[in-house]
Formats: C-alpha cells, sequence, structure tokens
C-alpha cells in the first residue's frame, strides 16, 4: 500500500513521489559490479593458476624443498580460486538480472506516481467546480465533493495496489539473484560471516606461505609509496618556505620510525625516493645548518630512524616466517639498494636553503650514527659495510684533492668542542667519522676482517697515484687506513699535532685479527700493509711536523710488524739470497713456507719496513736510538738464533739476517740525519743572505740593494766565500754523529750475536755478509774526510776570493765570481782517493737561449767542482745532450721522486740523448748510496749507458762506468 493509506488521510494533496516513493537501488552501480566480476573472471580463467599450469612451470625453473611446497601452493591456491571463480558468472548475471528488475520496477512506479498525481490535479478541478455552481441549499454541493472524494480514494488504492504488485514483484527477483550471489560467498566463507575485501583474501589466500607473503608486500609497498609522496610533497613545501618545520621533521621521522623493522617498506620507500632523494630529505631538514628549522632532538630522530631503514633495507636477511619468494626479492632488491648507496658517498649534496654542504659519506654516517644512538645495534651486511667504508676512503682522498676549501671532513657544519669531525651527536670525533662508523658494522670474524682489510677502494676520478701503493697497485682499505692521517692532515687548514683518529685504534683491533693467519689473503694483507708503513714512514720523516703524527697513528701497528716481520723468515732469508743485481722487482704479495702462507718483499722494500721501525722520533740536531719496535725485532731475531743453535741449525742464516736488519736500521736513522743536515745547512745558508740584504738595507743605499737583488738573480745567491767557510764550520754534523752511534749499536749486536751462539768465529763476516744487503753507508773516517774536504775547499775559496783585492762590498766581491762556492771533493769511484780541485770551472751559455733551472743549479754545481760546462743548442733531428763537461757530451738529470727506480727511470731517459748521465740530487731525498745502486742496476740494464756521475746533496761526486 501506499504511505497516504498508511497513515489515513487518503483525501490530503500529496505529491506521488512521495506517496509511492521509489525503491532505492543504483541499476548503473550494479551493471558496473556486474561487469567488473565478468571481467574479474575472464582475467583469472587466463592465468596460469586457473589453468593449472603453474605448477609445471615452476618444477621447470625451480627445484628444491621450497620449490616443492611452491608447487604444492599453486596447486592449493589453484582450486581454491576456481571455486570462486566459477561462481563469478552466476554472480554477475545474478547482478544484471536485479538491475534489470530494479530498472524497470523503478519505471512503472514513476508511472504510477505520474498517475497519482494526475488524480489528485482532477480531484482539486472537481472541488473548483463545485464551488462555481448556484447551490442555495448547498445539498448539491455536499454529494459532488463526497463523490469527488471517493473517486480520489478508489483511484489511489488502486495505484496503492499496483505499487505494491511491482515492489512484490522486485523483491522476488531480488531473493532469487542473492540467493545466487551468497551462492558465490559461500564458496569462500560462511554465509553468517560478513564480507570484505581482507575476509576475501584471507579465506582464499590464508595459510598459503607465498600467497600471504605477497598480500603482506602488497600493504608494505602501498605504505610505502604513501609516505614516499607524503616526503616529496613535505619537500616541495620546504623548498618553498626555507627548510622544513619542527612538526613536519618530526612527523615524517614518525611514519618511518613505525615501519622501520619492515625490509619490504624500507627497500620501497628507499627506492621511490633513492639515495639521493633521501640525501635531499637530511639536507632539507637542515643537518649542514647548525640552526635549522628543526629541533635538535627532532634532526637526530629523524637521522636515527632513517638510519634504522638503511640498515633494515640492506640487510639481506627478512623476518622469521617470511616466504623464500618475497625472501629472494628483499635479497635482490638489497643488493640494488646498496649499490645505490655506495654510488651516492662521494656525490656532495648541497642544501638550497643554507648553501650547506656534505659528502654523501658524512650523511651516511650521520644516519649510522643516529640508528647506533637510537638503540639500533644491528650491523650492516659485511659486503655492503666494506664496500661503503672503501667508498668512502676514496670520496675522502678526492676532497683533499678539489678546490672546495669550505667542505670540512664532509660538512660545513662545525664540530663541538674541538672534534675531529662534525656530529649530530655526542663525541663527534667518533660518530662524525663515516670510515669509523662504517668499519664499527663490520663483526669480529677472522674472514670478515680479513676481506675489509683486502677491499680495495673503488675507482675515482682522482688522479691514479693517489690511489696506488708502493707497488703501483690499487690499494686496500688497510693500507689507506695505514696512511689516513696523511690524507687528513692534507686536507686540514692547519697543523694538527694532536691528531687523533678513531680509525687507528680501529685498524690494530682489525689487524689482531690476521696476525697469525696463514691462508693468502691475511698474508697479503699483512705485506701490503707492511709496505704501507714503510711508505708513511718515508713521507713522514721529511718533516718534522708529521714525524709525531706518524708515531701517534702507526706506533700501535709497529710492534705488530715487528712480529710479523720476525715470523716470515724463510721469506726474508730468500729476499736476501736473491742477487741484488738483475733482480726483478716483486711482484706478488704471498709466498709459501713451510709454515703457511707469509708475506713476500724483496730486500729493498725489507729495507724500507726495517727503517720505519727503526726510526720513531722524527729530526732532531742529534744522533738516536733506534725505535722500540726495531729492538722488539731484534731481540725475537736473537732468541731465534739462540734457538737455532741449541738445535744446531744453521746459525749463519739467522746472523746474516741480524746484520741486515741493523744496516737497514743504521741506513734510515742516517738518512733522516743527513736531511736534518741538509735543513741545518740551508738554514745557515739562508741566514748569511739574510745578513747581506739586511746590511745593505741599513746602509740606505738603493743602488747597493739592487745590486744585491742583482746579484741574487744571476748568480743563485747573496753568500761569500767567507760565508761558506762559517757555514761549513758551523753547521751540524747529524750524519758523522749517527754513523758513531751505530757503529756502537752494531758492536753491542755482535757481542750479543756472541753470546747467544757461543762465540763462533764466523759471526763478523755473517754479520757483514747480511748488511751488504742493505744500503751501504759511508764510514766514521770517510765522513770525517768528507767534513775536512768541504772545510777545505771553502777555505780555499775564500783565500781565492780575498786575494782579488778591490772589492769593497759583499755584493761586489758577489759580482766576480762566476759560480756558488760550494766545493767540496771529487772521486772518479767511491773506493778511489780524493782528487782535489782547487779552481772553480766556467758555464758558457753562448750557444743557448734558454736554460732550465735544474740544469743551470747541476753546471753551476760542477763548475764549482772545477768542471768546465758548455751547453749545447737542442737539435730538431733527434734528441741531443745537455752540454759539454770538460769537452765531453753529457746529459743533465735532476730528479725529485724516491722510489726504488726514480734514478733508473732518469738514466733510461737520458740515455736516448747521451751515452753519459750526470745524475744531480739536489731535488731528491734518494741517499747515495741508493742511488749508486740504481745506477749500476742501469748500466747492467741499458747497453747504451757508458758513464754515469751521481753528484749527491753534499756535493760529492761518484762515477760508475762500464767495465770492458
Amino acid at each position: 500500500m501506499s504511505r497516504v493509506h498508511e497513515v489515513g488521510h487518503a483525501s490530503a494533496a500529496i505529491p506521488g513521489d512521495v506517496a509511492l516513493p521509489l525503491p532505492t537501488g543504483d541499476v548503473a552501480g550494479l551493471r558496473a559490479a556486474a561487469r567488473s566480476l565478468g571481467r574479474a573472471a575472464s582475467r583469472a580463467r587466463a592465468t596460469a593458476t586457473m589453468r593449472g599450469t603453474l605448477g609445471p612451470r615452476l618444477s621447470a625453473v625451480w627445484t628444491g624443498d621450497a620449490a616443492t611446497a611452491a608447487r604444492s601452493e599453486a596447486d592449493e591456491l589453484g582450486a581454491r580460486a576456481r571455486r570462486v571463480v566459477e561462481a563469478l558468472p552466476d554472480a554477475s548475471r545474478s547482478l544484471l538480472t536485479y538491475a534489470a528488475a530494479l530498472d524497470h520496477a523503478q519505471a512503472r512506479i514513476r508511472s504510477l506516481q505520474r498517475q497519482w498525481d494526475a488524480l489528485d490535479a482532477e480531484h482539486a478541478l472537481a472541488l473548483l467546480r463545485i464551488a462555481a455552481l448556484p447551490d442555495p441549499t448547498g445539498a448539491i454541493g455536499v454529494l459532488v465533493t463526497e463523490r469527488a472524494r471517493s473517486e480520489q480514494a478508489e483511484g489511489r488504492v488502486r495505484l496503492s495496489r499496483t505499487y505494491a504488485g511491482v515492489l512484490d514483484d522486485l523483491r522476488a527477483t531480488a531473493r532469487r539473484c542473492a540467493r545466487l550471489v551468497a551462492r558465490a560467498s559461500d564458496v569462500t566463507f560462511s554465509s553468517g560471516a560478513s564480507a570484505s575485501a581482507g575476509r576475501v583474501r584471507s579465506a582464499v589466500t590464508g595459510g598459503l606461505w607465498f600467497a600471504d607473503g605477497v598480500v603482506a608486500a602488497r600493504a608494505s609497498r602501498d605504505a610505502a609509496l604513501a609516505d614516499g609522496l607524503m616526503a616529496r610533497t613535505v619537500m616541495a613545501g620546504g623548498r618553498a618556505s626555507g627548510g622544513l618545520t619542527d612538526a613536519e621533521v618530526a612527523e615524517l621521522a614518525t611514519h618511518v620510525r613505525a615501519r622501520a623493522d619492515d625490509p619490504v617498506y624500507a627497500q620501497a620507500l628507499l627506492s621511490e625516493i633513492g639515495a639521493d632523494g633521501l640525501a635531499r630529505v637530511l639536507m632539507a631538514a637542515g643537518v649542514t645548518r647548525s640552526a635549522s628549522g628543526a629541533d635538535v632532538d627532532t634532526v637526530r630522530e629523524l637521522l636515527g630512524a632513517f638510519g634504522s631503514l638503511v640498515i633494515t633495507g640492506t640487510s639481506h636477511g627478512a623476518p622469521v616466517g617470511t616466504d623464500p619468494r618475497t625472501r629472494a626479492q628483499l635479497a635482490s632488491g638489497a643488493a640494488l639498494l646498496a649499490d645505490d648507496l655506495v654510488a651516492a658517498v662521494d656525490t656532495v649534496q648541497v642544501d638550497p636553503v643554507g648553501g650547506g654542504r656534505a659528502t654523501g659519506a658524512w650523511l651516511l654516517g650521520q644516519l649510522l650514527s643516529g640508528a647506533r644512538t637510537s638503540g639500533d645495534r644491528r650491523r650492516l651486511p659485511g659486503r655492503f659495510a666494506r664496500r661503503a667504508a672503501a667508498a668512502a676512503a676514496t670520496a675522502e682522498i678526492a676532497e683533499t684533492r678539489d678546490d672546495d676549501v669550505a667542505l670540512a671532513h664532509g660538512t660545513t657544519l662545525h664540530a663541538d668542542a674541538g672534534a675531529t669531525f662534525a656530529s649530530w651527536f655526542d663525541d663527534g670525533s667518533r660518530t662524525g667519522d663515516p670510515v669509523h662508523a662504517l668499519l664499527g658494522h663490520v663483526v669480529d670474524d677472522p674472514a670478515e676482517t680479513s676481506a675489509l682489510l683486502a677491499e680495495p677502494l673503488p675507482d675515482s676520478e682522482v688522479p691514479a697515484g693517489a690511489l696506488a701503493n708502493s707497488r703501483g697497485d690499487r690499494i686496500t682499505l688497510g693500507e689507506y687506513l695505514v696512511r689516513r692521517w696523511v690524507a687528513y692532515e692534507a686536507n686540514g687548514i692547519e697543523s694538527h699535532p694532536d691528531l687523533r683518529l678513531s680509525t687507528d685504534a680501529d685498524l690494530a683491533r682489525l689487524l689482531s685479527s690476521v696476525s697469525t693467519a696463514t691462508d693468502e689473503g691475511a698474508a697479503e694483507t699483512r705485506s701490503r700493509v707492511m709496505l704501507e708503513v714503510s711508505r708513511t714512514s718515508t713521507h713522514a720523516m721529511l718533516e718534522a711536523s708529521t714525524t709525531h703524527l706518524y708515531s701517534g697513528a702507526t706506533a700501535p701497528l709497529e710492534h705488530l710488524v715487528a712480529d710479523w716481520l720476525s715470523a716470515m723468515r724463510q721469506n726474508v732469508d730468500a729476499a736476501l739470497s736473491t742477487p741484488l743485481l738483475g733482480a726483478a722487482p716483486a711482484t706478488g704479495y704471498v709466498r709459501q713456507t713451510s709454515g703457511g702462507m707469509e708475506p713476500w718483499l724483496d730486500a729493498e722494500e725489507l729495507t724500507g719496513v726495517v727503517g720505519a721501525l727503526a726510526v720513531d722520533t722524527g729530526m732532531g740536531l742529534r744522533a738516536k736510538d733506534a725505535g722500540a719496535a726495531y729492538r722488539r725485532l731484534v731481540d725475537r731475531e736473537l732468541r731465534a738464533a739462540q734457538d737455532t743453535a741449541e738445535r744446531g741449525g744453521d746459525v749463519p742464516r739467522d746472523v746474516v739476517r741480524l746484520g741486515f736488519l741493523d744496516q737497514a736500521a743504521s741506513a734510515a736513522l742516517v738518512a733522516v740525519a743527513r736531511r736534518q743536515d741538509v735543513l741545518n745547512r740551508s738554514a745557515w745558508q739562508g741566514l748569511a743572505e739574510a745578513g747581506h740584504v739586511i746590511e745593505e738595507i741599513r746602509r740606505g743605499s738603493l743602488a747597493g740593494l739592487a745590486s744585491t737583488v742583482r746579484t741574487y738573480v744571476d748568480g743563485g745567491t747573496t753568500r761569500t766565500a767567507d760565508d761558506d767557510l762559517v757555514i761549513a764550520l758551523v753547521r751540524s754534523d747529524v750524519e758523522l754523529a749517527q754513523t758513531e752511534l751505530d757503529d756502537a749499536r752494531r758492536a753491542q749486536l755482535v757481542t750479543r750475536i756472541g753470546a747467544v751462539t757461543g762465540g763462533r768465529a764466523d759471526v763478523l763476516p755473517a754479520v757483514q755478509l747480511g748488511a751488504a744487503r742493505a744500503p751501504l753507508l759511508l764510514t766514521v773516517a770517510e765522513l770525517r774526510a768528507a767534513r775536512d774536504a768541504e772545510i777545505r775547499a771553502a777555505f780555499d775559496a775564500a783565500v781565492k776570493d780575498g786575494s782579488r783585492g778591490g772589492a769593497t762590498s759583499a755584493a761586489e766581491r758577489l759580482k766576480q765570481r762566476t759560480a756558488p762556492t760550494d766545493r767540496v771533493r771529487v772521486t772518479s769511484h767511491s773506493g778511489d782517493p780524493p782528487i782535489w780541485r782547487p779552481r772553480v770551472g766556467s758555464i758558457d751559455l753562448s750557444r743557448v737561449k734558454k736554460i732550465e733551472a735544474h740544469e743551470m743549479r747541476t753546471a753551476e754545481r760542477l763548475a764549482a767542482l772545477g768542471h768546465d760546462i758548455t751547453f749545447l743548442p737542442p737539435t730538431h733531428r733527434d734528441k741531443s745532450a745537455d752540454g759539454l763537461v770538460d769537452g765531453v757530451t753529457w746529459e743533465f738529470k735532476a730528479p725529485e721522486g724516491n722510489s726504488k727506480d726514480t734514478v733508473v727511470r732518469n738514466l733510461r731517459k737520458g740515455s736516448m740523448q747521451s751515452p753519459r748521465v750526470v745524475v744531480d740530487l739536489q731535488r731528491c731525498p734518494l741517499s747515495t748510496p741508493e742511488a749508486l745502486r740504481q745506477a749500476e742496476q742501469a748500466l747492467a740494464r741499458y747497453p747504451r749507458l757508458e758513464s754515469i756521475m751521481i753528484l749527491d746533496q753534499a756535493g760529492i761526486v761518484h762515477e760508475r762506468k762500464r767495465q770492458g
């Protein structure tokens, strides 16, 4: 019935849409749902799961227990899905049927509504007509009105019954369709349960490992995409407003922290924003600004949240219960994410708001420090930690070789309380050091430690030499940790005498795990570390300012190196027994011994290592004792010799080794002493030259001052012969004092060897045999004779200058000189008696237009020894010699390096221009014995060489000629 009859107001004027309301329902929505079910059924039937071919396909490409489980689940999922999919067409048809019935019912009811409204309109018109008729008594009006009301009521009843019939038909259709739809639902879950998407998924995939994994992963990825969109939106607003606010940073940190332990979410979010996007988020939060828009604790929370996210995303592990498919996807995603993060380590990020700059290495270190501070004790995967640490080391090397003076140790944020590195967390020297932060993620396992130390540094745009070791090979992380203080000192704007790097302690800890291993990897690491200690020692001893830094950085290592060197006796003996001349440079880093693999170094490299152990106190105007690590090495070798003697073994072999160690230590100590003498002489010479300038200034003579300047430009010095005589008398002679101290130490060593070997007669010859494999040194007598010769030559020059007369000032006397007054002895061979040349030679420049500065200096030094030099013009047809020395053609070379083949390389080039080559060591820190050794090697290697003249730092000439 209609609503009018229900309330008892048949004659009331009620609209038809109120009296006969339309049945509720969305015809278009029902038809769309039906089409959706049809499409879903069609798509499902096309899948391998529905066709039943998924299982065989899995068997073709996957085997094992996981594959068997996956196939079983695929079959079960197919069976469940088929029951549901087969019911979908009936459900779709039912929805279409009900949609058609609803559409038809609504159309009929709209027609009934129109009839209802027409009936009411007719009733109202009848009443108007009655009112217009003359009816004095009113009886006619009453009758007509009652008749109109009766007709209206009858019409409404008729329409209401029709309306009720339409609704009854629609309800019957709805019940039939509902039963068909319920039949499809009953396949999935009981009819008593309420339907939902989650309940359907649970019913279809519940209990299926792989399917549940897919569903869970989809939810995590959806959350990651939403948070990634939020991060981009926040950053876009931050760029427009001048940085992120505290509330924005806090909201982002909260979202990330909520799912920081979900690996699928972590990988999806980090992949969505990318490594570069992660860096931009941190920069927008103000990590390079001391006063950012966010609170310090909020920034720390953000760093900790994203740090945990990085650890989770790069971890190859997965939560317990993760299906193999998702586990494999996580492993692949972790590898790709690690690649992206490593590639971003050397990228310099710029804050678009504050202009701050930070390297990717520093940002990664802050993320890891933040995670650790927030209580996350998990570690990065070992492989990722190794690669990232090596990349951070390369970035640090590159940082010392660019022009970005504002970028300090990875960020422009000033470190607090004098900390070495900038950091948002306590103890900036540790938490702000990205290399240290990454090393802390490597577990204390010998295999992991060995792999970490052997990790090569990746390619970079920096010069290749900066990433090479002493053999020219790519350096490893272990080698870089030895030399890291060099890179840091080069990066600083001032000296850091108290520099303490946390990685020094890390290196000592890491090396302890490879100290006794005899596998090839551990032995190679020890070999590389020893070579790097030798290399950095050579670098440090060139300046007093770096000696203290070197000692602090490598002191914990030197005792380990001494123990390693003592443990590789068989390889040391093999190296010492290899002929010196013609020996090929060492190619491998390890060599098999009776006890396993041990480091392999040639005799020259062993000399450098022993020298690094012997020199640990830097330079000074006094002779120095050998270092503690060297003494430890000698004590161990003496105990080994005693053990050999007690069991009747080959004692001379141990004594030869001790003789080599002693000579190598002496060579290193003498080299330091010689450098100090050179510095002391230079200081006196500078003082003398400054004195002449001051003298002219005091006189107030501009002409005299100009003459002094011209004299310096023309002759290279303003010193007089009297000055050189005084300098020769008062300059230091640390080399002589050091040689005397070394002789005393050697005598004590011989005595100790005799005591432990029972006073054998062959001790001294064996010591001398071992010493012959180390650099040769001048004896005390030779040094004294050289000093006497230097003083005599200076005296003769002073007498000769004084006999000229007529000179009224130092400048005028200097203008009469043709060359500097460094006069020292000349020898034809190192063992020949001195040949005195009291006269000063000449230099003829008439044939040439331009002379290199080092060539002119070499000519001056030769002229000071009495030689006549004539420079020859270059020819364009072929290479020619630089000049004539006493009428004979010679090529001049002044090398600058200090490697084991510096002289050899220069002689090879020089031999292409002349068979006779002068090698001037004025710019080269190589010792004279080492230069002579390389000269002899070049004579043996290059037949075109006939004669080599070595002019050492002291001005002494040593000549080597081809025999026969």
